[in-house]
């Protein structure tokens, strides 16, 4: 088991970068099973297909080359792990209704998480070639579709809001009326569909400034975006102004709703504009 003391958790920039290797070794699973049909239901009525599985497995190789010992809780199989001082989220196909789709903003999402917070994450996404990875400081690059990088990782950061206001990131499978009306709350332009953990990734590199979430959520859905976008700048609260924290198996993994912002103060104006309904 490892603990807070393992000396790889001095190095987070380290382990962000271990992680995107993970995830971009494992996303290219995805773009060769894009034609994967073979849907089923899981119990939480949610679709997983060859394709998710095929992922987790290429995943849980590579960590267990890249970072041994940590144990992986990962979509596919969070009732077989329980969460430690230190471990491992695992979204092998983050925007599982976006790939089936014929969608491109899927993705792979990797956090390693300790004492209840992320510390470094990872989030890959193929169809659209973007790598999104932090540990201290947040990083983009760009991979070709075998999972090549190309060229050299860019710092990530989040951008000043613009003078005509924020810019807003809706889900486009997973939608609900308190989510929009904090949006319109903010009088944010109309916002724009993107599926996935790619939201943060998008916020993370100052493409947007904010993301509301109000329906289910799991914690492997939103641990990489958040050390990410928090490393970039921005932050990820809680509707009741809280950070999140992860590996809280009694509440099977769930997320309360949520808020991504390019900055604490306009997190905590989405906030104050929720009006519960």
């Amino acid at each position: 088991m490892i603990g807070r003391d393992d000396a790889r958790l001095r190095d987070c920039d380290g382990l962000g970068r271990k992680l995107a290797e993970a995830a971009r070794i494992s996303s290219t699973v995805l773009l060769a099973k894009r034609a994967a049909r073979d849907v089923t239901l899981k119990q939480d009525g949610s679709p997983v297909c060859s394709a998710d599985l095929a992922a987790d497995h290429a995943a849980k190789d590579a960590l267990a080359r890249l970072c041994p010992g940590f144990p992986v809780i990962s979509e596919e199989t969070a009732d077989s792990v329980a969460p430690g001082e230190v471990f491992i989220l695992l979204d092998p196909l983050d925007g599982t209704r976006e790939f089936l789709a014929g969608g491109d903003s899927y993705c792979v999402a990797i956090a390693v998480v300790c004492d209840g917070r992320p510390i470094a994450g990872a989030i890959a996404a193929p169809a659209i070639g973007r790598l999104w990875f932090a540990g201290q400081h947040a990083y983009v690059q760009d991979f070709a579709a075998d999972g090549t990088v190309l060229g050299e990782a860019r710092r990530a950061a989040v951008r000043a809001l613009p003078s005509d206001g924020p810019v807003a990131l809706v889900s486009r499978f997973h939608g609900d009326g308190r989510s929009d009306g904090i949006a319109a709350s903010m009088c944010c332009h109309k916002g724009i569909p993107v599926s996935s953990a790619v939201k943060f990734g998008m916020i993370a590199s100052g493409e947007a400034d904010l993301h509301v979430r109000c329906g289910q959520t799991m914690e492997w859905d939103i641990a990489a975006g958040d050390a990410i976008l928090s490393a970039a700048g921005g932050v990820v609260l809680t509707l009741d102004g809280a950070l999140p924290h992860y590996g809280v198996s009694e509440r099977q993994f769930r997320n309360p709703p949520f808020v991504a912002a390019s900055s604490e103060a306009l997190a905590r104006r989405a906030i104050a504009g929720d009006t519960g309904c």
